[in-house]
Order: structure tokens, then C-alpha cells, then sequence
């Protein structure tokens, strides 16, 4: 997850803040277009690798909890 967001989501973050003040942007619509898809993409994979490592935290603690 961390490395997702150190290699994907803060360049993209950069790329965005680079592109200036949103009331300066002449299209703002283009660059939505060049970021989003992107960042929804590796922000699903990133909740998906949190939530599956939440279960296996909850799994090991339910095992701990047994022994």
C-alpha cells in the first residue's frame, strides 16, 4: 500500500498541484480527464490491499485470542 502511494498517488498528487490554481486552469476538465482515471484505479487496489490486510490482522487476533 505505501509503496502504491509513494510511486502512484504523490507523483499524480504533484502533477496536479504543478497544474496550478483550479480558478486559473483553462481546461479544467483535461486535466481531470489525465488524472483520474489513474488515481481511482490504484485507489481501489489501495483499499482493497487495506482491507485485506485488516483481515488478516482480525484473523491473527482472533487466532491469538484461541491459543
Amino acid at each position: 500500500m505505501l509503496v502504491i502511494t509513494f510511486a502512484i498517488n504523490v507523483p499524480l498528487n504533484n502533477e496536479l498541484e504543478a497544474a496550478g490554481d483550479v480558478h486559473r486552469i483553462a481546461d479544467v476538465a483535461a486535466v481531470r480527464e489525465r488524472f483520474e482515471t489513474t488515481w481511482v484505479r490504484w485507489n481501489i487496489i489501495r483499499a482493497v490491499l487495506n482491507t485485506g490486510a485488516l483481515g488478516c490482522l482480525s484473523w491473527a487476533l482472533v487466532l491469538r485470542g484461541r491459543a
